[in-house]
């Protein structure tokens, strides 16, 4: 079974599944019914779960017993922009739902030299300075390990002196698009480095012929200031539905 095109047709963070199906990062695909495919589901390593084609309400089920109400191995986020999916869960025992803003990059966006400019040294993440990076939003929450990062993903690392300050990377790759996440270091806050950082992405991301995407919690106004102050523009707002 060929479940790119499944993939391909994910509304919601589309590089999310894409990841999985072409084998850049780790995952589960799950399909509704194995001799008669109609939905298929991509579970990414991070957590985040999307849903693929048509949706039947005995899949549905199988996703509230065996997800949702189960202990799963690692967490687990429905996101979807489906109304049947959001109607089937809204209400249920157990289940929150929030929103989840999705970013595209402006097309007439320019830098210039001094959108790079920091105090702080930029250094390109390999193996040398991956272990000094701390925080929630850094590889190893997308990627099972440090090689399979330093394989297929990529990013920056601010350091001050022996010290990690800032981090902006590849959370999601497909063979068209980069997702960015970012983190900055709270004693270095409020001092523009993810902004620096992530136009480091996006000027590499889009050298290599693909597009950077974002995309976070609605809640976050952190990272929308910062999707906002590089040039991406909302273009979609997803449902995130997870447990209590």
């Amino acid at each position: 079974m060929d479940y790119i095109e499944y993939a391909k047709q994910t509304s919601s963070n589309r590089v999310y599944p894409l990841s999985i199906a072409e084998g850049y990062q780790s995952g589960d695909i799950i399909a509704g019914n194995i001799n008669d495919v109609q939905c298929v589901m991509f579970w990414h390593y991070c957590g985040f779960a999307y849903l693929s084609g048509k949706v039947t309400d005995p899949f549905l089920n199988r996703i509230s017993e065996d997800y949702f109400r189960k202990e799963t191995k690692r967490r687990f986020v429905l996101i979807t922009d489906d109304e049947k999916v959001i109607q089937f869960f809204e209400g249920k025992d157990g289940l929150v739902m929030d929103q989840r803003k999705e970013y595209s990059f402006g097309d007439d966006v320019t830098f210039s030299k001094e959108d790079f400019h920091t105090d702080l040294r930029i250094e390109k993440i390999d193996a040398s300075n991956i272990k000094a990076i701390q925080g929630r939003i850094i590889p190893a929450f997308s990627w099972e390990s440090d090689d399979a990062f330093l394989k297929n993903g990529f990013g920056y690392v601010a350091m001050d002196g022996e010290q990690f300050a800032a981090i902006a990377f590849s959370a999601a790759v497909s063979s068209e698009e980069v997702d960015i996440g970012v983190e900055t270091n709270e004693a270095y806050r409020n001092r523009g480095l993810a902004r620096i950082l992530a136009k480091y992405m996006i000027r590499e991301i889009m050298a290599n012929g693909k597009t950077p995407v974002w995309a976070h919690a609605a809640g976050n106004t952190a990272s929308m200031k910062t999707a906002l102050g590089v040039g991406f523009k909302e273009i979609h707002s997803n449902t995130i539905i997870r447990k209590a």
